[in-house]
């Protein structure tokens, strides 16, 4: 069958006679407009922000038919064309422009004015001032209105001249309103800081074609700026200045030079931190200069000072002996504690600060869990925290105690881009256990470790043998090899998870040992493949049909897909389309940036929502898609939402998902492909991530060449972040002697 050719693009000219739905952060509507030659009704659905009821309009799109609603128009392009009838301007004032202009009085205007309103209300508004009803302020509002309802269309006028789609020109519209011509043709690089969708390269463009020298000092300056936040995004706190100055001359095409001179004004400005490498510096040497961006710079900085602070400060014992509280904890649990269980515990009722880390089936919950029951039994108050909803769901199903996420507990408040909870607001409670602590970037610690008093003791949770944090920084790896924290490294694989072949895989692969496939009745599998292609057709197999015909288990929910990467033949972007063609067959369906959405589709959020509270990672069902409305309808754990089209971008599919954004979570059964094509991928800490999600079964499908190149590669590449030594700096110069980790461990069994 041949693939239909794209219809012809459709223009059409009427007046808008009204809303079925809009959004006024992006500008997406779904109008009814009245054709001017035919008096037909025309359903238009697009970007269309700015636009009022009774405006002329000329829309650019192509013609389409919805099943529900028949036809319609998808609009590429518009044009508001100011109402010239005398009925076009009456229904334009009496859209609900200003506020208390009504049909009436919009009435009694255009009777009096006629078909010369418009102009008057714009440049004659004291004429106004005759009729009755109508006082000064609210036809200075009046005249206001109109004037910024021209300015607007003119904006977008101009941002869709230089090739902006149009809901990125609503979005810079609505930021900067009628200024917002004016703020781009002065610089457009600010773009990339104010306007999410904006990153440098558009913003570039867009400076190109309005004419800004290709060496102007605000090229080079936003060209840095670009390249720091491209490394942030890698993992780095910061870049060495000639790695920095070679990346931006590649990025542009420019001498170093002419780059160099530019570093120096944006240090002064507060923009970056330029500074000599964290560490010491011997008399020999001649240190290269480093670069942060100016937030990561105090981030780290603050994260070690305030680690240290809390460590030196005054602060209060707990009521609790800690020795004769651990022999309590055994009595009513009935549970023997292994020795560097007991340490642990031990630890973290004594010292300030403390990390638990070990690997899974180690016994970090059993140590979380006594700590609950001790401090409920001594009248304390623990609160428990982790960074993302779904760490700190399962952290409060393992303990039965109420468990937040991080920002939810320091009360971030989205429009102040800032936390309610600092130094000069504390957090409240006698312990504070934070869970998943490799998941802790450097900002996010720095906000917690602000808002945490002398009077809290601060207990770190995690896995430090897991992925870095998807945020810049190193946090939990960076302090334990810093030696200033007292650490608990829990080795020993207790009795009730010593048959657990992901248990014993996991902690195998620690050592570079190569997994294999457990019993008949195990829970871990591998099963080789010759090529992607036929892991591909495996993977089909086992979610379709093997997993849940020998195991019970629902495809939908119980079954999670992770991949190394999103590209390629055994991507997640392929295995999704496989993936919800074989479970989600033939439903009502939307398609936006390349992705097809479908009633009944499993669906993740890839960004915080504070207004919402869906976090980074929460995965949900779509239950509905109203075209007409253009909204989708989702329901989450715990509560349900409706996202409109242009938000689509803020999900993704969810049958197959990357292991970076599995972390935090934990499914009843795990498939992991795994082949040569992901070569660039293939580290000990990925499969390990992957393999320690799975709760009930895991099974890896894929080449055993690449599974061992994964294991043998324990190089996850260097993470440009000081803390490790700006902790140790801070150590030299209190003149304090070190924490060392501590000794007690279990040998691994």
């Amino acid at each position: 069958m041949s693939k239909e050719s794209p219809s012809s693009p459709v223009t059409l000219e009427g007046v808008i006679d009204r809303f079925s739905f809009r959004n006024p952060d992006s500008g997406w509507a779904v109008l009814k407009l009245i054709e001017a030659t035919s008096g037909r009704v025309v359903t238009a659905v697009g970007p269309m922000a700015g636009l009022k009821e009774g405006q002329r309009l000329r829309v650019t799109g192509e013609e389409d038919s919805h099943p529900k609603f028949g036809p319609q128009l998808k609009v590429d392009t518009f044009e508001a064309i100011a109402p010239s009838s005398a009925a076009g301007i009456e229904a334009y004032l009496a859209s609900g422009l200003v506020k208390g202009i009504g049909p009436a009085t919009a009435e009694k205007i255009v009777n009096e004015f006629g078909e010369d309103t418009l102009r008057i209300i714009e440049h004659e508004p004291d004429k106004l001032k005759t009729l009755r009803g109508l006082g000064e302020k609210k036809i200075a509002e009046l005249s206001e209105a109109v004037k910024a309802q021209k300015d607007l269309q003119n904006v977008l006028v101009f941002l869709r001249s230089h090739g902006l789609g149009a809901g990125l020109a609503a979005r810079i519209t609505k930021r900067y309103g009628a200024n917002a011509s004016a703020m781009v043709e002065a610089n457009p690089y600010r773009l990339a800081d104010d306007v999410i969708g904006v990153g440098f390269r558009i913003a570039d463009r867009l400076a190109g074609q309005i004419g800004i020298d290709p060496s102007a000092p605000e090229r080079f300056d936003a060209a840095l700026e670009f390249v720091l936040g491209q490394a942030a995004r890698e993992g780095h706190c910061y870049l060495p200045e000639a790695a920095l100055l070679r990346r931006t001359s590649e990025l542009l095409s420019c001498d170093e030079a002419a780059l160099r001179v530019r570093l120096p004004e944006l240090a002064t400005a507060g923009r970056i931190a330029r500074q000599l490498p964290p560490g010491p510096v011997l008399l020999h040497d001649d240190p290269q200069p480093v670069i942060y961006p100016a937030a990561l710079a105090e981030a780290e900085d603050g994260v070690s000072r305030a680690i240290n602070k809390l460590i030196l400060g005054k602060h209060e014992k707990l009521p609790v002996q800690a020795e004769s509280a651990v022999k309590w904890f055994t009595q009513v649990s009935g549970m023997e504690l292994a020795e560097s269980q007991s340490a642990a515990i031990v630890r973290a009722l004594s010292e300030p600060v403390s990390i638990i880390t070990g690997g899974p089936g180690v016994g970090k919950t059993t140590i979380v869990r006594a700590l609950v029951q001790i401090l409920e039994q001594k009248e304390l108050t623990l609160v428990l925290a982790a960074p993302t909803g779904r760490a700190a769901k399962r952290l409060e199903e393992s303990t039965g105690l109420a468990a937040s996420t991080l920002h939810r507990l320091l009360e971030f408040t989205p429009g102040a881009n800032r936390f309610a909870r600092d130094e000069k607001n504390p957090l409240e409670g006698d312990m504070l256990v934070v869970d998943e602590a490799s998941m802790l970037d450097v900002q996010l610690a720095y906000a917690l470790l602000l808002a945490v008093p002398p009077t809290m003791k601060l207990v770190l949770v995690g896995d430090q043998n897991q992925l870095p944090s998807v945020g810049p920084g190193n946090v939990l790896a960076d302090i334990l090899a810093s030696g200033r924290v007292a650490a608990s490294a829990l080795t020993r694989i207790f009795r009730q998870q010593k048959d657990s072949d992901i248990v014993r895989v996991a902690h195998g692969m620690l050592k570079g040992e190569i997994p294999t496939s457990g019993g008949e009745n195990g829970d871990f599998f591998f099963v080789e493949a010759n090529d992607s292609r036929q892991a591909r057709a495996l993977l089909r197999e086992m979610v379709g049909s093997r997993i849940p015909r020998k195991f019970g288990f629902d495809p939908m929910r119980d079954i999670q897909v992770l991949c190394p990467m999103y590209r390629g033949e055994v991507g997640a972007d392929a295995l999704n389309r496989d993936l919800q063609d074989l479970l989600n067959p033939g439903q009502i369906e939307v398609e936006r940036n390349g992705k097809r959405y479908r009633v009944g589709d499993k669906v993740m959020q890839i960004r915080n929502d504070y207004d919402r509270e869906v976090w980074n990672g929460d995965v949900g069902q779509l239950t509905h898609i109203d075209k007409q409305a253009a909204k989708v309808y989702l329901r989450f754990p715990e509560r349900e939402h409706q996202y409109g089209f242009e938000e689509l971008g803020d999900l993704l599919p969810a049958y197959a998902i990357s292991v970076h954004r599995s972390q935090g979570s934990e499914y009843t059964a795990v498939v992991i492909p795994i082949t040569t094509d992901h070569f660039l991928m293939l580290r000990r800490s990925l499969v390990y991530t992957a393999v320690t999600r799975g709760k009930k079964l895991v099974v890896l499908v894929g080449s055993r060449k690449a599974l061992e190149m994964a294991v043998k590669n324990n190089d996850d590449g260097k993470r440009w972040s000081g803390l490790c030594e700006r902790l140790r700096d801070l150590k030299r110069e209190d003149g304090v002697h070190p924490r060392l980790r501590a000794e007690e461990f279990d040998a691994p069994q």
